[in-house]
């Protein structure tokens, strides 16, 4: 792979988001590759490492790229994330969810970066609330956050009642995610000894049938 390096005043962000319940804390680790742009121009494209934490209401997420350069942002949620960085302290970062891949676009007041990272690699690390694989789990569903700590077999009824209709699901070291179609939007399930962990929205392509 190409490595160059990163001029010093370079601002940053990157990857996925998670979503556990309150009080909890999750850590999870990822490889993964990265590519970054400046003004359009690639400036690395490389290997690299994703470390998220997430923990009463705020995610962290860490990337190392494999010269050694570290970025780190943060925020409550996906929809709002800041970098912490020296040189663009503060700056907004839009994320675009492209399933394995997350796109971090941002700019520091005089050039426009990009950052695309794509994970593959199984995650390590972790506990209540992360499913690893290098999943991108959405943000998450309102109307549905009740659900959350309750067991599959108690929801039953209501999906019922609301119509919503199970389409697949993937086994995980850390559980088992469940896709459902819920008033036309696909829905993430993660169930945890038999404990729903988390409820959040899902890319419509894991619902199709």
């Amino acid at each position: 792979m190409l490595r160059t390096s990163i001029a010093p005043a370079l601002a940053f962000s990157c990857l996925v988001a998670l979503t556990i319940p309150a009080q909890a804390q999750s850590v999870a680790k990822a490889d993964a590759e990265c590519r970054l742009s400046k003004n359009g121009e690639i400036i690395y494209n490389d290997d690299c490492t994703v470390k998220e934490k997430a923990s009463e209401g705020r995610e962290t997420f860490v990337v190392k790229f494999d010269n050694g350069k570290v970025f780190r942002f943060s925020g409550p949620n996906r929809q709002n994330l800041r970098i912490e960085d020296d040189f663009a302290n503060g700056s907004n970062v839009l994320f675009e969810d492209k399933g394995a891949r997350g796109i971090f676009s941002w700019s520091d007041g005089n050039s426009t970066y990009k950052l695309v990272v794509k994970t593959g690699a199984a995650a390590s690390g972790g506990s209540s609330g992360n499913a690893g694989g290098g999943l991108v789990l959405g943000p998450p569903v309102p109307d549905l956050q009740y659900l959350v700590g309750k067991s599959p077999g108690t929801a039953a009824l209501g999906f019922v009642i609301r119509g919503t209709k199970y389409v697949t699901e993937e086994r995980l070291p850390e559980g088992t995610l469940t896709y459902m179609l819920d008033k036309k939007r696909c829905v993430a399930f993660l169930t945890v000894n038999n404990t729903y962990k988390s409820v959040t929205a899902a890319d419509s392509v894991k619902c199709q049938r």
